[in-house]
């Protein structure tokens, strides 16, 4: 019975890691999507070195701070099938 709890709550860890994944996936790809129309209509400055290097720093805090999150959520999801299987 213990065992049977158990791998469901892995199941639901799983399941949570996998929506967080799938977010922040979505998050970074709706991110990338706003620059690139913010480009098409020229509400960005291509021209302004200052407004280029803001957005630019930005991203970049951004995107790293989205992309660990992406590697934490996607080791967890390699592991905890492990763990189910070793019930």
């Amino acid at each position: 019975m213990e065992k049977i709890i158990k791998k469901n709550l892995l199941d639901l860890e799983f399941n949570k890691n996998l929506q967080y994944f799938n977010t922040s996936l979505i998050i970074i790809f709706t991110y990338f999507i706003g620059i690139f129309v913010a480009f098409l209509t020229k509400q960005i400055d291509f021209m302004n070195f200052d407004n280029i290097f803001k957005i630019g720093l930005i991203s970049i805090l951004f995107l790293s701070i989205a992309v660990s999150f992406m590697f934490e959520f996607k080791r967890k999801l390699r592991l905890i099938p492990k763990q189910i299987s070793n019930l």
